[in-house]
């Protein structure tokens, strides 16, 4: 597992991705990324991206 970026959750719960994590990711504008926690996972969170 590499870690791709570390964000803060700001006061009004808006998450910036890195430039390079979107190209790395292929992010385009309408792609849905999904920020989640798996059972045994302390402190980690996984990443999903599910496009339209």
């Amino acid at each position: 597992m590499a870690v791709l970026a570390i964000v803060k959750v700001r006061q009004d719960f808006r998450v910036t991705i890195p430039k390079e994590v979107r190209e790395l990711l292929e992010l385009k504008q309408g792609d849905e990324a999904v920020f989640f926690t798996m059972e045994g996972w302390k402190e980690r969170v996984c990443f999903r991206k599910s496009g339209h």
